[in-house]
């Protein structure tokens, strides 16, 4: 048994992506915007997901483009008065991604009480962002230096508008992330936006990860989670759950609970 059963009472899980409003400090972020509507707006999806019987959700600042190598003291001070706000009294497990920061992300895991981290952390890629270069050991020490052992940290493979300089196999890239990373689990992005990880590709993570969980990070849907959770621990989940299937609409609390419905059947 891994992590997970602890977190979330499953060793098979659904984890929705959940996007907060443009912050600000980010270009897209309308001046004047209230926060207390933001707080609302974002217990609003936290309720719907709930209800939903989602197992968990992954709360972080995808709208915040373009996006910055790390962020600047506004965007983790918000984050956390945010979710606290927001979440109080709420039972759903918490993650936090911070796009691209993931000691900031575990800052805020540890004032709101989140239970994971999904990040990076390790590796060096190129895209649109530039250069981005990260080493697990500056997050695995700010974890033990701000007492917060007991928050996951979830390793994103292949992130999103980057390109690994590494060029290494996939097995070889997990082999080695297992061996020198200390990851608690893996996330598996497809290989460009919008395109899904293949199952075989999340079958050969979860053979050579010696135990820990592997989820697809995108592109689950109704007709393939079955597939996806015969072939490893899960998945993350956001557009498909959103009114009328559009990623900058609100969870649909019905279709939460229709997709739920489905995964119950194949956990």
């Amino acid at each position: 048994m891994s992590w997970f059963s602890e977190v979330f009472q499953k060793e098979k899980i659904i984890v929705a992506s959940m996007y907060l409003p443009s912050l600000p400090g980010s270009p897209d972020y309308q001046h004047g915007s209230s926060l207390a509507e933001i707080i609302d707006y974002t217990r609003a999806e936290l309720t719907a997901l709930q209800e939903g019987g989602m197992d968990g959700v992954c709360i972080g600042n995808q709208q915040d483009w373009p996006y910055a190598i790390g962020v600047g003291p506004e965007t983790p001070a918000l984050i956390a008065r945010i979710i606290s706000e927001a979440s109080a009294g709420l039972s759903i497990p918490i993650g936090i991604s911070v796009f691209w920061d993931d000691l900031a992300a575990l800052a805020i895991a540890k004032a709101v009480g989140a239970k994971f981290v999904r990040g990076v952390f390790r590796g060096a890629y190129t895209g649109e962002m530039g250069l981005m270069t990260l080493n697990s050991a500056d997050s695995l020490r700010y974890r033990q230096l701000i007492d917060a052992e007991d928050i996951k940290l979830m390793f994103m493979l292949r992130p999103i508008l980057g390109k690994s300089l590494n060029d290494q196999s996939l097995i070889a890239e997990v082999k080695n992330c297992v061996w020198a990373s200390k990851p608690d689990a893996f996330a598996l992005c497809g290989p460009i936006p919008g395109e899904s990880p293949t199952l075989e590709e999340l079958k050969t993570i979860a053979q050579y990860s010696k135990g820990r969980p592997v989820v697809m990070n995108n592109g689950a849907t109704p007709e393939n989670i079955g597939q996806v959770l015969e072939a490893c621990n899960g998945a993350v989940i956001a557009t498909h759950l959103r009114k009328d299937h559009k990623a900058g609409n609100p969870f649909d609390r019905d279709k939460v609970r229709e997709f739920m419905d489905i995964v119950e059947k194949h956990r």
